[in-house]
């Protein structure tokens, strides 16, 4: 293990040897010089202290309103400062139009419900360490890391809102976020905020080609190349900003008559015995360099639900949270450009929720300069097939800050007992010219394998996009050979060959927020010469002042080749070829979408798999007083096979129930009954209960049942999580 370690290693610092110097970015449009504090800042939300006024952000980066493309009608006021152990950030928020939103009481639990204000920062300068810190008018604290999705510092922030506007300060340790060596830097800043009871989103440094979001799912890292830069940021020499070392150990018990009963990779539940002690550590070599190692990892799932629900044939995507995966996470898939049919995942080289239970393993990740890179090494035994494995898997990439060139290699050694061998190389570029807005990009990925029939196999992707700030044009070539598909890995497809493309216009009108047509479409052949996989889509999405919303109502025709019931590939002999409709044509109407109380509605139908198909949803979620959340969900199944015509249906109700007991302790209580057949999960009845509560040194996790099973499981599994060192995630 530890030998195949320093082999990946050596191969990393050989790609970074080549890398040579590191390319200067492209400046942003506008920069600025960041204020040392006076004196340490208390968390006093009246920002009352005279100090707080050399910190005022200059006005050259007007706001914006990014959901409606215009200038944001409400002011917002910055104010940040740093000194050698923290960054202090100081808000003034006018608001009027639209009431002030504070629902939520309890950290990290139902972000993007409430009003909110928050600041991004890059401090990499190459968009590798970038992190978001947001609050709401309760001082309530979310906070993001693009390295780490269990990025939970301890940082504190304050608020207080006095009529038509609210004030807040963030008090940020250094050592909670990576910073470069050296003792002057220069950072990437954004600034961000929420109205919520209009479900609009407003920047700070605003760029035309800024992309919006969902409530929950905004602000993100995908445009931080537009972030300005902070300079004049001068660190002594000796100050405490490096990460400290962490220690995480965990006790977990289990009860029942399911007790050892786990979901496994593929999300089917199975007999796994249960772990009851295990450690994961993470040693800072450099302030942005980690060596992460794990022995004996939990695989219970009570840190986060995996369950997806979707109507589709191809593999599911599921989150990753097991803490020695998920540190440094986007290290290992560096590619940003991977096969995709633009409805579905992309693929990747290495694809950690595909592993299993495993024993132990060894990881480095981090960044250098403009260069970002992780290997790791794990070895495990699945108990359910027997099959012992010893993998290893490295990422390497160098990016300017603003995406103008960047190139990048990864691949994967998997040594399985029954599989066999199978090693995977994937290099790539993609380029970005800021004037005429084109991007080109190309990947190739080389696998060969024991368990291969031919023994070796191979995908490749091309594509060029012109991309304006009020349409997108992208046009691509696929290649991907029969029965490609690291073992590691996540391939929806393979044995196609053709093009692919799509076309986005987007704006706004007098009667809309914002409107977006999205067409796409693809054709590949396999080897044989016939048309393997085929889709078209279109989507028209707009928002209207009203509070309605169309959410993509359109077409989505596909057609699958399967021979002799398998759909990814007929290779060599491609007999009893049989063509496969998917096809749904979509209606979702949406009301008061990201807001706190959104009503979400949708039919779609169509030959879907041999069946003619009706799919019904319905669901909404709000707020009860200051503790209390409510989720009503009704969905509905009713097909008629088009081979015997035998009509059948499927209907689930769910009810979801969240009690925020204080700012770091919260519970949740979820009911879901199935009955039928004529659907796409088996019937039956789930009740599950979920408790956290966050400590200063770990967590405590109470779950009975499993949100993510039909059933409910008899199982009470209580784990306790001991945190010595630095913060989780860090």
């Amino acid at each position: 293990m530890i030998r195949n370690l320093v082999l990946s290693l050596v191969t990393v610092a050989i790609a970074a040897g080549f890398a040579g110097p590191a390319l200067a970015a492209t400046p942003p449009t506008f920069s600025f010089d960041m204020a040392r504090a006076a004196h340490p800042l208390s968390l006093d939300p009246t920002l009352s202290d005279p100090a707080w006024k050399a910190g005022l952000v200059p006005s050259e980066g007007p706001w914006e309103d990014l959901t409606t493309r215009a200038p944001a009608p409400n002011p917002t006021v910055v104010y940040v400062l740093y000194d050698d152990k923290f960054l202090y950030v100081g808000f003034v928020a006018h608001q009027s139009g639209a009431p002030i939103t504070a629902t939520q009481t309890t950290d990290d639990v139902g972000f993007g419900t409430d009003d909110f204000v928050a600041i991004g920062v890059d401090t990499s300068g190459a968009g590798s360490r970038a992190y978001l810190f947001e609050t709401t008018p309760r001082g309530v604290r979310y906070q993001q890391a693009s390295e780490n999705v269990r990025y939970r510092p301890h940082w504190r922030s304050a608020a207080k809102v006095d009529g038509n506007t609210w004030r807040a300060v963030m008090r940020i340790p250094l050592d909670a976020m990576r910073l470069g060596g050296g003792r002057m830097q220069t950072w990437r800043i954004g600034f961000f905020r929420q109205i919520a009871a209009r479900g609009e989103h407003y920047t700070w440094g605003f760029d035309p080609i800024m992309g919006d979001g969902g409530s929950g799912n905004w602000p993100n890292f995908y445009d931080l190349r537009y972030w300005p830069a902070v300079k004049g940021i001068a660190i002594a020499r000796g100050a405490a900003t490096k990460p400290r070392p962490r220690i995480e150990l965990y006790a977990l018990g289990s009860a029942g008559a399911d007790r050892n009963v786990y979901q496994q990779g593929n999300g089917e539940f199975m007999s796994e015995k249960t772990r009851s002690l295990g450690a994961d550590l993470t040693y800072p070599i450099t302030s942005t360099i980690n060596f992460v190692g794990t022995l004996n990892p939990d695989f219970s799932n009570v840190e986060v639900d995996q369950q997806t629900i979707a109507p589709q044939e191809f593999a599911r995507q599921l989150s990753e949270y097991r803490p020695f995966f998920a540190q440094g996470a986007q290290y290992l898939n560096p590619n940003p450009s991977g096969y995709s049919n633009f409805n579905g995942p992309q693929n990747e080289v290495f694809y950690s929720p595909s592993v299993g239970p495993f024993d132990r393993g060894a990881k480095i990740e981090g960044t250098y300069r403009l260069q970002s890179f992780g290997l790791l090494s794990f070895r495990g035994f699945n108990e359910v097939t027997g099959d012992t494995f010893d993998d290893q898997a490295f990422g390497f990439r160098h990016s300017l800050q603003n995406e103008t060139f960047q190139y990048w290699a990864d691949g994967v050694l998997a040594h399985h007992s029954l599989a066999g061998d199978d090693a995977t190389i994937e290099y790539g570029a993609k380029w970005r010219n800021l004037h005429n807005k084109l991007v080109y990009s190309i990947n190739h990925d080389d696998e060969r394998g024991s368990w291969l029939p031919s023994g070796i196999a191979h995908s490749t992707n091309a594509f060029i996009d012109e991309h304006q700030s009020n349409y997108e044009l992208n046009l691509g070539y696929v290649d991907v050979s029969p029965n490609y598909g690291p073992l590691d890995g996540y391939t929806s497809n393979s044995d196609i060959r053709g093009i692919q493309g799509f076309v986005n216009f987007n704006g706004a009108t007098r009667a809309t927020k914002n409107w977006s047509i999205f067409v796409s479409g693809d054709r590949f052949k396999d080897r044989s010469g016939a048309v393997h996989e085929a889709d078209f889509g279109a989507s028209l999405q707009a928002t209207f002042k009203n509070g309605f919303s169309i959410d993509g109502i359109g077409p989505s025709y596909s057609t699958l080749r399967e021979y002799g019931g398998n759909f990814y590939t007929g290779y060599p002999a491609y007999v009893d070829g049989v063509d496969v409709p998917f096809n749904l044509f979509g209606v979702p109407i949406g009301y008061h979408d990201g807001t706190p109380a959104p009503i979400d509605a949708s039919a779609n139908w169509g030959n879907f798999g041999g069946n003619w198909q009706h799919l019904y949803t319905l669901s909404t979620s709000r707020p009860l007083g200051s503790r209390y959340t409510l989720g009503l969900e009704y969905d509905g199944s009713y097909q008629r096979n088009l081979r015997n015509g035998v009509l059948d249906s499927q209907w689930l109700r769910r009810v979801s129930f969240g009690y925020d007991i204080d700012a770091r302790s919260n519970l949740t209580v979820s009911l879901r009954a199935i009955n039928g057949t004529g659907g796409f999960a088996e019937p039956g009845i789930n009740f599950a209960i979920a408790y956290h509560e966050r400590f200063r040194t770990g967590d405590i996790y109470v779950n009975y049942g499993s949100p993510s099973s039909i059933a409910t499981l008899n199982r009470l599994i209580v784990k306790y999580v001991f945190r010595a060192g630095g913060d989780a995630g860090t």
